[in-house]
């Protein structure tokens, strides 16, 4: 009961986020605000499972996902406070309903998920194979829980469907598809990301298989840390390309990042391409020098006043030269 309770709080919080992305209306704000809300709490619920599987990375991204949604939250309330759309805002809370959803659509039509988990666990295994092995795959069959497994009896591991990366290739293409930029080159990268990702799983999960089998590590040290450290690498590399090769992404993404620094109405995360940690609040505009009335009284000169006062001040620089040991020697 607890079960199907968070996962409608799931489905009520990724759902509140696309029509907060599709509705052009002021009140959007609002609705997305609750999405964030909602996704915060379903995510920090699942932070006591991870820790039973001795899952750290996971347990820890869970464990920051409340914070963060929450700030998200407070975010999307200023925006409708201030009647405005902050475009980063918007792109990610639709890419996370697209991620999101597409995912709990799988998770929750049997068919798929069962073809799925099948289809990538003879993957795998066939990797594994390659090198020497000779693991099988059992028949795809529903746990206690009622989730669909694939067993593989000689190492007494089971693929599941977030053995799949299917989650991955959802959350690559809606942040490709739902930033600005040119259409036809984030298709590129997505062609580029589909095979690099089901690949890098694949290896993932043979290399899980084997250290098992051969008893080089436990399944926790194998998944939750080598493994991790390997998907990691690749995503991070993945990363780095798709923010060369689609420079929208990487400015809506660094809008993100300037929402510490989103004090006011219009605040301009372009000016600000690379600041981490920088809270002086000027723009390019800023930078680019001064203004006409600043041109003009420049052209104008000093006063007599300024004149007089810049004569004092070199006076008392001359005369202190003595005090500091600034003398001739």
């Amino acid at each position: 009961m607890a079960h199907l309770a968070l996962e409608i709080v799931n489905f009520a919080g990724l759902l509140l986020l696309g029509i907060g992305f599709f509705w052009k209306d002021r009140r959007c704000h609002l609705v997305r605000t609750a999405g964030w809300i909602l996704l915060g709490v379903y995510w920090i619920s699942k932070v006591p499972g991870y820790l039973g599987e001795d899952d750290p990375f996971n347990a820890f991204g869970a464990g920051l996902a409340l914070p963060i949604f929450l700030f998200l939250a407070f975010h999307e309330w200023r925006s409708h406070k201030w009647d405005e759309e902050y475009q980063p805002l918007r792109f990610v809370a639709g890419a996370t309903f697209v991620a999101g959803m597409g995912y709990f659509l799988i998770d929750h039509v049997p068919v798929l998920s069962k073809i799925l988990i099948d289809v990538v666990a003879h993957h795998s295994v066939g990797l594994t194979n390659m090198l020497g092995y000779n693991f099988t795959v059992g028949q795809v069959t529903a746990d206690a829980a009622g989730n669909f497994i694939a067993p593989i009896p000689e190492a007494g591991i089971n693929i599941i469907l977030e053995c799949t990366a299917i989650q991955a290739l959802f959350v690559a293409a809606a942040f490709l598809f739902g930033c600005r930029g040119e259409r036809w080159q984030k298709t590129k990268m997505f062609l580029i990301f589909v095979p690099v990702i089901y690949i890098t799983n694949l290896m993932r999960n043979a290399m899980v298989i084997i250290m098992v089998y051969n008893g080089s590590a436990t399944f926790e040290t194998a998944h939750n840390i080598y493994g991790k450290i390997l998907s990691l690498g690749v995503l991070v590399v993945l990363i780095v390309i798709a923010f060369v090769k689609v420079p929208g992404l990487y400015e809506d993404i660094n809008g993100m990042f300037e929402l510490p620094w989103r004090n006011k109405p219009g605040h301009d995360y372009l000016g600000h391409i690379g600041r981490l940690y920088d809270k002086d609040e000027k723009t390019y505009e800023d930078m680019d020098g001064p203004d006409d009335d600043e041109l003009d009284e420049k052209q104008d000169g000093p006063d007599d006043e300024e004149k007089a006062l810049r004569a004092d001040e070199q006076g008392d620089g001359c005369e202190s030269a003595e005090e500091w040991g600034g003398g001739p020697t």
